[in-house]
């Protein structure tokens, strides 16, 4: 009986042309890994005439092949498909090797292939221990440099020595070590590779100075993702059957465990990466990562920008706050940030004075008026005539869940002991605060807009104004300056 179809070798190694020749150093010891009881891997490349490569590949596992049938059968049942935590699949690698050798010679402990241009052959040598491939592949010496280079990326599992032409593979210390729940393939009982959710370990590791960030199978590097850490991740990960891509939910899951798990460690020049901006806006980025990202962009003091509460908005920024408006964010962020309670409008942060509303709540007055305070009011008022050349009325409140220490409004100062403290009225031992306070809510005779210019000159004109007074004969020195607390 005739098969239904044959493979051209050429042909095959025409298509594989394309990925270039490292993957298949990469495939022989991805299998030489997962080679039951393996402890060591040795490797060699050496240069051969006419643009050829010697590649060798032996571990020491004591079992070796399984079944020599592998070697050259494409798609056979591979026991590596009901084991995650296996790299293989497909049962392609060693076929895809060979697609782009002249000749190869496999050794093992069930017995030894030779392909040659004669065909397949094979041979009843066998070895003790372990497996060898030993082949010829047409890859010039700058592949084989490409190649090495690829082979510099690997890192080896924990317990299984790798070296390369000689050279041990340094073992890097992973910045990070966490488990998540990650989408893997597994063969179900019928054979069928299908995708299930399993919990396993990850590892990130700084990349080296000049190097991308690279997301792994297993030790073995996929493909770059130009983020923050290499990925490696601790079962098999969703691929391509030519291992050159990964499936975006997978990479987009992958990012938000660790963005949920490293987020503390995002610098804040880091925090606008691509990456960071699409799990931001994922449904199950944690509260407290929402937060960090918030902080690392748009500092601590933030608020959102509050169209109901146009002034709001400006007293904010007077105060220091980054005021976040709605294009800054995904909406994605803008939903994760309100669940999280990780930014509030500026109108409940810093409200604009509202106490002469018809429709505002009344205040609470202060019913113990203290001689301390009424020298604060006999000063605010000459100031007043002074610098606004009017009449003003000063009311004292009580209320320490009102928003503002104190509000000027037309031709009336009011003054919130509730906020103030009755310890901040003394004149003799808090007249800098006291004054400065006077100068902001006097500057809104002119302009409640805290950031116009009309606002700035005025501030400035009372200021100037208040100096004079201080000069005149009989004024008495400022103590030293203290912070204030006003609207």
């Amino acid at each position: 009986m005739r098969d239904w179809f044959t493979v051209d070798k050429e042909g095959l190694a025409k298509v594989l042309g394309r990925r270039g020749k490292a993957f298949a150093v990469l495939e022989l010891i991805q299998n030489a890994w997962d080679a039951p009881g393996t402890t060591q891997v040795e490797v060699t490349l050496e240069p051969a005439p006419r643009g050829r490569t010697l590649l060798l590949v032996e571990d020491n596992s004591p079992e070796g092949f399984r079944d020599l049938t592998h070697a050259y059968t494409l798609f056979k049942e591979s026991p590596k498909k009901v084991d995650p935590c296996k790299r293989g699949r497909f049962d392609v690698g060693e076929k895809l090797v060979l697609a782009i050798c002249d000749w190869a010679r496999i050794s093992t402990t069930k017995g030894t292939l030779l392909f040659d241009r004669t065909g397949r052959h094979e041979l009843q040598e066998k070895r003790a221990t372990g497996s060898l491939v030993r082949c010829l592949v047409r890859m010039s010496r700058r592949e084989m440099e490409d190649a090495l280079a690829w082979t510099r990326k690997l890192l080896p599992p924990d317990g299984i020595l790798t070296r390369i032409n000689g050279e041990s593979i340094a073992t890097r210390p992973p910045a990070a070590t966490f488990h998540a729940k990650l989408q893997t393939e597994k063969a179900n009982a019928a054979g069928f590779l299908r995708r299930v959710e399993r919990r396993t370990g990850i590892r990130l590791y700084e990349p080296s100075p000049g190097e991308p960030a690279m997301l792994y199978e297993l030790g073995i590097p996929i493909v770059e993702t130009g983020d923050k850490w290499h990925y490696d991740v601790a079962q098999k990960v969703p691929l391509t059957l030519d291992r050159e891509s990964v499936a975006p939910s997978f990479l987009r899951d992958l990012r938000l465990a660790v963005f949920n798990q490293m987020h503390e460690r995002i610098q804040a020049e880091e925090i606008n990466s691509p990456w960071i901006e699409q799990v931001v806006a994922e449904k199950n980025c944690a509260p407290d990562a929402v937060r960090t990202y918030l902080d690392r962009r748009f500092s601590e003091k933030r608020v959102a920008y509050d169209p109901s509460d146009p002034e709001a908005n400006k007293l904010a920024v007077s105060k220091g706050y980054t005021v976040v408006a709605g294009s800054m964010m995904s909406s994605g962020a803008w939903k994760n940030s309100k669940l999280a309670q990780a930014i509030l409008p500026a109108g409940q942060v810093t409200p604009s004075p509202k106490p002469y509303s018809p429709d505002g709540p009344a205040l609470k007055l202060a019913e113990d008026i203290t001689a301390e305070m009424r020298d604060v009011e006999r000063h605010a008022i000459d100031i007043a005539q002074e610098v606004l050349r009017r009449e003003i009325n000063v009311v004292f409140a009580n209320d320490p869940q009102w928003a503002f220490s104190a509000t000027y409004g037309p031709g009336q100062l009011t003054l919130n002991v509730g906020r103030l403290g009755r310890s901040w009225f003394s004149l003799s031992q808090n007249r800098r605060e006291i004054n400065a306070l006077l100068i902001h809510e006097f500057g809104h005779e002119y302009s409640l807009d805290h950031l116009s210019q009309e606002y700035h000159e005025a501030l400035c004109r009372i200021g100037a104004a208040m100096v004079e007074m201080a000069a005149r004969p009989g004024s008495r020195p400022a103590p030293p300056p203290a912070a204030a607390n006003h609207a």
